[in-house]
């Protein structure tokens, strides 16, 4: 996790300042709260300010020692910290199949959360600018398939074996690059363009295992940070699979082609025999009436 966040000096006289571990878990949600656009986790979408945890992992989170000895809050005991949190204003929640969706709220039911030591108006122009172009080529693509097969909107539906693939190379990405959960909307759609080739999806995690191998080799063990890289490497691969197995179309109409030729050839020997002149070989067998 990187850059910083801002909290207003008034929080020392707030109503959970007096409540050490409701505090933490405030600054846990604030510091861990996804910092840009969104991420998916799984199928679940969460959004700039928001953070998916578990209670059981929220215990894990927020142990501490005392005295040498190591204590982990009860799910019980975090449970009354998020109430006391969501009675003042501080965050909202919504249960979701992979856990609580924490969302910050401000006082005007937005979370800033500034980026690197600038400010949030500074982050928030430079996200609009740097996502504005990388949406809209995503944006055109997707109309396009949808136009193709006669779909109509601007969100593009996955068949559940599609979305499956997609969840399978993003958690394997997140699994190689062990650097947090963020994807750009431009990771996300090298992630798509890739599942829509017609590689399975076995093949794809090799490959990224054997392009992250190489890398680490050549760069002192260090990760590959953004899928666009594996987007590049895989393209590659899928290019030259496809030089060395030619395409069974392709073979199909070398076929069609020569058995045409041997056609053409055996009619004009037949022509040719014809304007000669040659006889009709007569059959070898007595019809069966003369008998």
């Amino acid at each position: 996790m990187t850059g910083w966040i801002k909290l207003e000096r008034s929080m020392i006289e707030g109503p959970i300042w007096g409540s050490p571990l409701t505090l933490r878990l405030f600054l846990l949600l604030s510091c861990r709260a996804v910092q840009k656009d969104f991420i998916y986790v799984e199928e679940v979408k969460v959004h700039r300010g928001q953070y998916l945890r578990s209670y059981s992992w929220l215990a894990d989170d927020l142990q501490y020692v005392d005295n040498g000895n190591l204590r982990i809050p009860s799910k019980s005991t975090i449970k009354a910290s998020v109430d006391r949190l969501k009675k003042y204003g501080y965050i909202s929640t919504e249960e979701t199949p992979r856990g609580t969706l924490f969302t910050l709220l401000g006082s005007e039911g937005d979370f800033s959360l500034p980026e690197n030591g600038r400010t949030a108006e500074e982050s928030q122009t430079d996200e609009l600018d740097t996502n504005a172009v990388q949406k809209e080529e995503c944006k055109k693509g997707r109309e396009g398939k949808e136009e193709e097969s006669g779909r109509a909107g601007e969100e593009s539906s996955f068949k559940p074996d599609m979305q499956n693939k997609i969840e399978k190379v993003t958690e394997a990405f997140l699994k190689l690059r062990n650097s947090g959960f963020y994807l750009t909307p431009k990771e996300l759609c090298a992630i798509e363009k890739i599942c829509e080739e017609e590689v399975g999806v076995d093949t794809l995690l090799s490959w990224m295992e054997t392009i992250d191998s190489d890398y680490r080799k050549r760069n002192g063990d260090d990760t590959i940070r953004s899928f666009t890289y594996y987007e590049k490497a895989l393209q590659k691969k899928i290019r030259n699979r496809a030089e060395r197995q030619p395409s069974s179309s392709a073979s199909q109409i070398k076929e069609t082609n020569e058995f045409l030729a041997k056609l053409e050839m055996w009619k004009r020997e037949g022509e040719k025999r014809l304007a000669n002149g040659t006889k009709r070989v007569k059959p070898t067998f007595k019809p069966v009436w003369n008998r």
